[in-house]
């Protein structure tokens, strides 16, 4: 009796294990690489190039200031032994005075870059969605994995260059 259930078991694993292999033989499943995706993108390489050109007056102002209290302040350090205490001190008020203004331009200025970043992300990324959900209704697959995500796919699931195609292709 023992040995019939241990033969019925074996057989109802064995053919449970048949079908769950079929079951996943018939499902198609693609890879993609999402973050290489979007640095080859034509659009995002655009996008980038355009907010350099946007913020590059504004950054080089305060990139100038920058570089302005530095040499400011190696002149300071440079200078403090030969001059007198209320000279030190009138330079290093101007000093904190120019560093406030610094900071008041700068803060804002990098809120506006990240904010500028995010927008055009945002973009970017529902044209890469857009692209993919095409290449899925198109070829029929069941399942697209990150491959971020994953520990290891063949490069035969690998779909990666069909949606950079697909992508490049869209305006």
């Amino acid at each position: 009796m023992k040995q019939l259930f241990k033969a019925l078991l074996a057989t109802a694993l064995l053919s449970s294990a048949m079908m769950s292999t079929v079951a996943y033989a018939e499902q198609k499943i693609g890879v993609i690489n999402r973050q290489a995706i979007i640095q080859q993108m034509p659009q995002a390489i655009a996008m980038q190039q355009s907010l350099q050109i946007e913020l590059k007056d504004e950054g080089a102002k305060i990139e100038a200031m920058r570089q302005e209290m530095a040499t400011a302040l190696d002149k300071l350090r440079k200078d403090a032994p030969t001059m007198s205490e209320a000279q030190i001190k009138a330079e290093q008020e101007r000093l904190q005075k120019k560093n406030a203004e610094y900071e008041a331009m700068a803060k804002p200025f990098q809120e506006k870059v990240k904010a500028r970043q995010q927008e055009e992300n945002i973009k970017i990324i529902q044209l890469l969605n857009s692209a993919i959900q095409q290449i899925v209704d198109e070829e029929n697959y069941d399942l697209v994995l990150d491959a971020q995500a994953i520990v290891y796919a063949t490069p035969a699931h690998n779909i990666s260059e069909k949606v950079l195609k697909k992508v490049s292709a869209m305006k």
